[in-house]
């Protein structure tokens, strides 16, 4: 576990969310899509982009015809989960991160059984319950910060707040 949140860097931003794949012959059906918004040396330096990118035109979508935005993640070098925030039309609100493993027990089942809610939505030709459905699942699965993470982000989210 990192004793200081510097001793973990490069930091990754990366936005996660959804884009339309069709085929003629099936129809169109929604992908995950993730896309790499740089690298941060430091973790205050990662933190603040993503408040940048998360305000209301902050991430240019309309550059990317199709794609939905839903969160933004950082990650340390190793892939580890620090903290995630989903973008809002008001702008970006941190996942409280999981306080135990007991906790992340529930998180999992609720965003799995929130997962199940919308392939039955996507099945009835609800697409936008089902992808309102998919969000809130990854939302819920944001607040997995890495066990290493948890504590010092708390501190850190609290702070910047």
């Amino acid at each position: 576990m990192p004793t200081r949140l510097s001793d973990a860097g490069p930091f990754s931003l990366i936005c996660l969310g959804e884009t339309v794949a069709y085929d003629p012959d099936l129809g169109s059906w929604p992908v995950q899509t993730t896309f790499l918004l740089g690298r941060f040396r430091e973790f205050d330096e990662a933190m603040a982009s993503a408040m940048r990118r998360g305000r209301p035109g902050g991430l240019r979508a309309e550059y990317l015809p199709g794609y939905t935005p839903n969160l933004l993640a950082l990650q340390d070098h190793q892939q580890r989960l620090c903290l995630a925030g989903q973008i809002t039309p008001a702008g970006l609100i941190w996942c409280a991160p999981v306080a135990s493993e007991a906790e992340a027990k529930r998180v999992v089942h609720e965003a799995c059984r929130l997962r199940g809610q919308a392939m039955v939505a996507q099945d009835r030709d609800e697409r936008d319950t089902a992808r309102d459905l998919r969000f809130h699942a990854a939302a819920l699965d944001a607040r997995l910060v890495d066990p290493a993470w948890r504590g010092i982000v708390q501190i850190e989210a609290l702070q910047a707040a």
